[in-house]
């Protein structure tokens, strides 16, 4: 068996930091795998997107051109055409002129065969090699694969693929596939493997399909540290040793390295990628991985809530991401409606009369503490803590929503029984007495971004219960320039940069509503005081 490496760092790894790797940085990666001698790279998308030069995204070949090394070409230069995701019609392409990419990567789901075998036919008469990728062949039956492979035997393009879309294939998944295709293929047309790695299986699956006898050459996909949305990919560093220790020596892998440490490291360190245990539970249930960070960005559950909600996901919406209905199971999986009239009550009588003081877990409470302190002895208000507790803040009593937080806090509530806890009816506390449950549903707010944020359902309560005044503290809001946004470093989790700071919009937004109902006084510094345009 011949087997080529196709490093997919600048298009896969792209869905990491929307493609913005910077020209410079896309022009050096080339340079850097055609140094370390990577049989086939792959530029980026071609896409009928508005073209920034920035980003490893096309609308024409001329496009990729411009960033490929000057020098004779030793490796080919592929770029993907993705069907059904803002895709460049081939009709578009420039006829190959041996001066930009060689070849095409066409990727299409099973509805799309017939539509991606006419594409394929116009790629392919414009002078390109064609690599044909069925969207998550572990989906198809033996009987539709062998199907499909006919197809590919009167087209005859250049490569063929297995693709794990999900992670979800375990070695005699791979190997009966390859097999199925090998004896069944016409022998000139290559057979690659995409392999994600959200069971830590892509490595082992590429050494599996490495060992196989055959003539037929196999193509490995890889990107430099498994750079990839969800759990990643297949490591190029990894491969390419592994191949040049087993097989033959091939490969410079310090120039593999040297685009990790110049470029990678640095996106490693704003975002993260790898294999996680939710991501696992996704593949297991052969789904979709964006249905599991959608769940993880929520940061209110366990992993037993992700895995209940992932095994409530339909067949029929498993391999293709549908946001949409994400949003409609997580809210029917928090969803616990009662009737909380005796706990409002109760907290209605508890607070009459009361200054109240709500404590966030941010970092300002550790900066801010001899204020804070000050303000307790001084105004003697009835202090609530929102999912956390910490006896040195003097609180009365502590509000949670989030499942996760709850699970991190159960034995320090336990030894702290002077205090009141609260609890949304979505979490289950077990049978300890005192507990006031509220219902869940009803302090949430219509923005599904912000729907369930603790601090605005604990205030949209408190309004429930006559609450005229209120100071906040600790709420300080998320900052991406900050190490951490939480008082203790246990509480501290990654934070989208971006997406924090529309989530700060809007709950200042919200903020702004409830503070025409009640009056709304911060005594630690806050984003949410703060004008947009200052954010």
């Amino acid at each position: 068996m011949s087997i080529q490496i196709l490093d997919c760092t600048l298009r896969d790894g792209g869905y990491i930091n929307d493609w913005r790797f910077g020209r410079k940085t896309i022009t050096s990666i080339l340079d850097k795998l055609e140094n370390a001698k990577i049989d086939i790279i792959e530029c980026g998308f071609l896409t009928g997107m508005v073209q920034d030069p920035e980003c490893s995204l096309y609308n024409s070949v001329s496009g990729i051109e411009a960033v490929l090394p000057k020098r004779r070409h030793d490796s080919m230069y592929v770029a993907m055409i993705a069907i059904g995701e803002k895709e460049l019609h081939p009709i578009e392409l420039q006829p190959h002129n041996g001066k930009s990419i060689d070849g095409i990567r066409l990727t299409f789901h099973k509805e799309e065969i017939r539509q991606a075998i006419r594409w394929a036919g116009i790629i392919m008469e414009k002078g390109y090699k064609v690599f044909m990728q069925p969207v998550g062949t572990v989906f198809y039956s033996d009987i539709e694969l062998l199907l499909l492979v006919e197809k590919m035997n009167q087209l005859n393009p250049y490569a063929f693929y297995i693709v794990d879309t999900l992670g979800s294939m375990y070695r005699n998944d791979v190997s009966h596939r390859f097999y199925l295709i090998d004896e069944n293929m016409n022998p000139d047309i290559r057979l690659g493997f995409h392999g994600h790695n959200n069971l830590q299986l892509a490595f082992s699956n590429a050494q599996v399909l490495g060992k196989i006898q055959t003539k037929r050459t196999l193509i490995l996909d890889s990107s430099v540290y498994g750079m990839g949305r969800g759990a990643g990919n297949l490591p190029t560093e990894l491969i390419t040793q592994y191949i040049n220790k087993n097989i033959a020596s091939r490969y410079d892998v310090s120039m593999v390295m040297d685009i990790y440490d110049e470029y990678i490291s640095s996106i490693r360190k704003q975002y993260e990628w790898g294999y996680t245990v939710p991501y696992h539970i996704a593949a297991s249930n052969v789904c979709h991985p964006n249905y599991a960070a959608y769940l993880i960005n929520k940061q209110t559950l366990t992993m037993k809530d992700i895995e209940k909600i992932i095994q409530s996901i339909p067949e029929e919406y498993k391999v293709l991401y549908d946001q949409t209905l994400i949003e409609q199971l997580y809210a029917r999986f928090q969803s616990k409606t009662i009737d909380d009239s005796a706990a409002v009550a109760e907290i209605t009588e508890t607070i009459q009369g009361r200054k109240l003081l709500l404590l966030a877990p941010g970092k300002s409470l550790v900066a801010e503490y001899g204020a804070i302190m000050d303000f307790i002895d001084r105004e003697k208000p009835y202090v609530i803590s929102v999912n956390f507790v910490d006896a040195k803040y003097r609180m009365d009593a502590c509000f949670v929503s989030n499942h996760k937080r709850m699970d991190n806090i159960n034995r320090e509530i336990r030894s702290l029984k002077q205090i009141q806890i609260i609890l949304t009816s979505n979490i289950s506390a077990g049978s300890r007495e005192g507990f006031l449950y509220v219902d869940y549903d009803r302090y949430t707010n219509q923005d599904k971004m912000i729907s369930d944020n603790a601090g605005l359902m604990l205030l949209k309560l408190l309004l429930r219960c006559g609450a005229k005044e209120i100071y906040l503290a600790g709420f300080d809001g998320f900052h991406r320039r900050h190490n951490g946004n939480y008082y203790s470093e246990e509480l501290n989790f990654k934070v989208d940069g971006e997406e924090a700071q529309e989530k700060q919009k809007r709950i200042r937004r919200q903020l702004k509503e409830l503070s025409e109902e009640m009056k709304i006084t911060f005594i630690t510094p806050s984003v949410y005081e703060q004008e947009e345009s200052h954010v």
